[in-house]
C-alpha cells in the first residue's frame, strides 16, 4: 500500500484559514439572526405601544366628549361620566355606588363602556379591551343632588377629582386627597403577569355567553370581568383596587424590580379637571347664549336682553334682575324689572328651547359660575325702539365693538392669581375677581377679553352675535 505523504505546510495553512472563515461566517449569521429577531421583537413592541397609546388617547377623547355632550334638559349634568362596564357587554352599568360613594366602590372600576361612548370595540396593542375607573364626584349615577349653587353634590368648574395616580417611580402625580385628583383613569392591561401577591392572571371567559358577556353573579366572579386578572400590583399600589379620596389609587407602568424584570405592565391615561372642564364650560356658555338669543328673537322683546343679576359684595349670591344692571349673574325668572322697564312689553321668562330652570336641574350646578354682560344699546327700554350697535361691547382680540351680549363661565380657581380666588364665603362670592380675570374682572368699561388658558386666565366666553 502506497505511503500517504503529509500535506504541504502551505496547504495546511489554507485549510485552517478557510475553517476560520467558515466559523466566522457562521458566527456572523448567528449574530445577524439574533439581531434581526431582536429588531423584529423591538419593532413589534413599538407597534403595540403605538396602538396602545392611540387607544388610550381615543378613549380619553370619547369620555371628555361624552361629559360635554350629555343631553339637556333631563337628569344629566354637563360633566357627567358613565359608570364602568361590569360584565363585558360594552355598556355602562346604571349605577356605580350610592350618592356619597360609601358603597359600590368596586363598581367604579371596570371595563371601558365602549358602546355607551359610541366607540368601536377599542383594544390595546395586545388585543385586550380597556379598563376604566371613575371618580365618585363625576359618576353619572347614583349621585348627590345639587340643592343650591356652591353646595356639596354640585358639579362645576371647582369640582375635584378623587383618584390618586402615581408615576412608575411611585411619585404622586394626581392627589385624590387634595384638589389635584384625577376625574377618571383608563388602562391598557398588557400581557398577563403573575401579580406580586402570587396570583396568576386567568383571563378565560368562563362562565360567559356566546357573545363573551360574563354571566356569573357578580360578573367579577368570571375571570374575564375581574380586574385582578388584568391589572397588576406593586408595594405602592394595587391597580385592581382603589378608594376614592384616599392615597390608595393607581400606578403607571412599566414598573421593574431590582433585576430589571417587569412586575407591572399596566399603561394608563388620566383625565383631570383641567382636561375636562374647558369642554364642559364651553357647553355651559353655549347653552346660556342660546337662551339669550332665543329670548331676543321673540318679536315682543325687540332684540333686547333682560337685566342682569348684580353681584352684592358681602352677601350670598341672589338672582333677581335689577334695573340698570348690565353686568352680573344670569337672572332667575320672572324678569320683573325687565318687564316693568320695557313698559310691560318684554317677556318675564325664557322662551324657545331654553333649558335654564331657575330652581332645579343641571343649571343649579353652574349658575354661580356664569356671568353676563349686555350692551347699553340692547338693554330693556321704553319705548321699545329698534336697537343698534352704536354702543356695543368691545371684545379683544381683535378689537371688535360689535357684541350685543357676552357670557362668561368662570374656570377653576387659579393659584396664579393673587389671593387664590376664594369662593367659599359670601364676601368672596360677591367679588368678580374671584371668578373672572384680566379685563373680564373690570366690567365697568364694557371692554372684555377672550384668550387661551394660562396660569392667570381661564375664562370661557360666548358672545352674541357669535364671532
Amino acid at each position: 500500500m502506497p505511503r500517504r505523504l503529509p500535506a504541504h505546510p502551505a496547504r495546511q495553512g489554507r485549510q485552517r484559514g478557510m475553517a476560520i472563515l467558515i466559523i466566522l461566517a457562521l458566527i456572523g449569521l448567528g449574530a445577524a439572526y439574533l439581531l434581526v429577531g431582536t429588531l423584529a421583537r423591538t419593532n413589534g413592541q413599538i407597534e403595540r405601544d403605538k396602538a396602545t397609546s392611540a387607544a388610550l388617547a381615543q378613549a380619553k377623547e370619547a369620555l371628555i366628549g361624552f361629559a360635554a355632550g350629555v343631553p339637556l334638559p333631563g337628569s344629566a349634568r354637563p360633566g357627567d361620566l358613565p359608570c364602568p362596564d361590569a360584565n363585558n357587554d360594552g355598556i355602562a352599568e346604571t349605577s356605580c355606588g350610592n350618592a356619597s360613594g360609601s358603597t359600590g366602590q368596586a363598581l367604579r372600576l371596570g371595563l371601558l363602556p365602549w358602546k355607551t361612548l359610541g366607540l368601536p370595540d377599542l383594544r390595546d396593542g395586545n388585543g385586550e379591551r380597556l379598563w376604566y375607573a371613575v371618580s365618585n364626584n363625576f359618576k353619572s349615577n347614583t349621585r348627590t343632588t345639587c340643592s343650591a349653587p356652591g353646595q356639596p353634590g354640585c358639579l362645576n368648574s371647582d369640582s375635584n377629582g378623587t383618584i390618586t395616580v402615581r408615576d412608575s417611580n411611585g411619585n404622586v402625580m394626581f392627589d385624590g386627597t387634595a384638589a389635584t385628583g384625577a376625574v377618571a383613569v383608563v388602562f391598557a392591561a398588557g400581557p398577563a403577569l403573575v401579580r406580586q401577591d402570587g396570583q396568576g392572571q386567568n383571563r378565560a371567559c368562563q362562565p360567559c355567553s356566546l357573545l363573551g358577556v360574563c354571566t356569573a353573579t357578580p360578573a367579577a366572579n368570571t375571570p374575564r370581568c375581574n380586574p385582578v386578572n388584568y391589572l397588576d400590583n406593586v408595594a405602592a399600589e394595587d391597580n385592581a383596587n382603589f378608594r376614592d379620596g384616599l392615597a390608595d389609587g393607581f400606578i403607571q407602568g412599566p414598573v421593574r424590580n431590582a433585576t430589571g424584570t417587569t412586575i407591572l405592565n399596566d399603561q394608563l391615561i388620566a383625565i383631570t379637571p383641567n382636561d375636562l372642564m374647558p369642554a364642559i364650560e364651553k357647553r355651559v356658555a353655549g347653552e346660556v347664549r342660546k337662551c339669550l338669543t332665543e329670548y331676543t328673537a321673540k318679536a315682543s322683546n325687540q332684540r333686547r336682553y333682560p337685566w342682569a343679576a348684580p353681584l352684592n359684595p358681602g352677601t350670598a349670591p341672589s338672582y333677581p334682575d335689577v334695573s340698570g344692571s348690565r353686568f352680573g349673574r344670569i337672572p332667575d325668572t320672572p324678569f320683573a324689572n325687565t318687564r316693568t322697564d320695557s313698559g310691560n312689553a318684554m317677556d318675564d321668562s325664557w322662551t324657545g328651547a331654553c333649558n335654564i330652570n331657575s330652581s332645579s336641574g343641571w343649571w343649579l350646578n353652574w349658575k354661580e359660575m356664569v356671568f353676563y354682560a349686555l350692551a347699553d344699546a340692547y338693554k330693556p327700554a321704553s319705548p321699545m325702539t329698534p336697537p343698534n350697535c352704536g354702543a356695543c361691547l368691545v371684545v379683544n382680540p381683535p378689537p371688535a365693538a360689535d357684541k350685543q351680549a357676552a357670557v362668561f363661565v368662570a374656570g377653576r380657581r387659579l393659584a396664579g392669581i393673587s389671593g387664590g380666588q376664594p369662593r367659599t364665603a359670601n364676601i368672596d362670592k360677591g367679588n368678580i375677581a374671584n371668578y373672572l380675570e384680566r379685563r373680564n374682572s373690570t366690567p365697568g368699561d364694557d371692554v372684555f377679553e377672550r384668550g387661551a388658558v394660562a396660569p392667570t386666565f381661564n375664562d370661557v366666553a360666548a358672545f352674541a352675535p357669535s364671532p
